[in-house]
């Protein structure tokens, strides 16, 4: 009865989820895609026993639970496991384990549960995906951003400045702190002002994006922060100065905690609003870069298999 109940609900996820994203971004809410996909991981197997493969798994992350239903469902034979409330789901894809995982919205969210997954699963690759807002004036809604680098935009020092005279420009970015395995004398954590992605994970999302015209994809820092900016004047500071095409809120504590671990990581974020073009929040975007991200994994795969990564 329960594998007649797993296959109805993939039926109905399937059917009432995976419409074209673009056609039907005005019209998806929060309300339709999340309780479908919530119903769907109930109607899955959780996890008896610790996690085990005989080899390492690819980590697919996303904040929301809109950010990982396309990842969820594609995935064969997945089973749940919950770690201090946070959701992670592990199956094959394209014969290869993966596993997905739900962070929570938030720096410290995706910090805590990338340790965890880190802990739990052993990723041979992290890849931290999902929405954010645009910077730039040629980004617009459906448009993906390869992160090149990553910041902590609030991880910053300002000048002294007397009451009344703020300045927001009187600022440089003191970095945030992370394990430095290249320095050998010194146990302690270091400051960097910003984290580069793994080069062959890189490579893997440019190739992807090269051969697949459905996307208009370019690379570009990613800002993080526990912030939704809509402010023009701080928004143009932000990406005058230190360079930021969008923001979001977990790809750089992921990216920090993928550093100390040595994991391979990168960030692949889809623009789902832009201030400065007047573009207005769409949830739907989530689900077309859920969807390039799964090319992006089979690029991967097919690297790992081929002995290149």
């Amino acid at each position: 009865m329960r594998k007649i109940f797993t296959f109805l609900a993939a039926i109905l996820f399937a059917t009432n989820i995976f419409l074209s994203p673009i056609a039907s971004a005005a019209t998806l809410t929060f309300e339709q895609i999340n309780p479908q996909v919530e119903g769907y991981v109930a109607s899955l197997p959780t996890a008896k026993k610790a996690y085990k493969s005989s080899q390492r798994p690819i980590l697919i992350q996303g904040a929301m639970t809109a950010e990982v239903g396309n990842l969820i469902n594609a995935l064969k034979n997945p089973v749940v496991y919950w770690h201090m409330h946070y959701l992670f789901v592990a199956g094959t894809y394209k014969n290869y384990p993966v596993v997905v995982s739900r962070t929570g919205v938030g720096m410290e969210n995706a910090a805590a549960s990338t340790v965890l997954a880190i802990e739990k699963f052993n990723p041979i690759a992290v890849i931290n995906q999902g929405t954010a807002g645009g910077y730039l004036p040629n980004l617009h809604v459906n448009d993906i951003v390869i992160g090149d680098s990553s910041i902590n935009y609030s991880a910053y020092k300002e000048e002294y400045s007397p009451a009344g005279e703020y300045d927001i420009t009187k600022q440089t970015l003191r970095g945030i702190s992370a394990y430095d395995k290249d320095n050998k004398e010194s146990t302690e954590f270091r400051r960097f002002s910003d984290f580069k992605p793994d080069e062959r994970l890189l490579q893997a999302a440019k190739t992807t994006a090269a051969l697949n015209k459905n996307w208009n994809v370019t690379p570009g820092t990613i800002g993080s922060a526990d912030s939704w900016n809509n402010a023009i004047d701080h928004i143009a500071f932000l990406r005058d100065n230190y360079g930021v095409a969008c923001e979001e809120m977990e790809t750089n504590a992921v990216a920090q905690m993928c550093h100390t671990a040595d994991i391979p990581f990168i960030g692949i974020r889809i623009i789902s609003d832009n201030a400065v073009t007047g573009e207005d929040f769409e949830l739907a975007s989530a689900l077309p870069c859920q969807d390039f991200v799964l090319l992006v994994t089979e690029k991967l795969i097919r690297d790992i298999k081929a002995k290149r990564f």
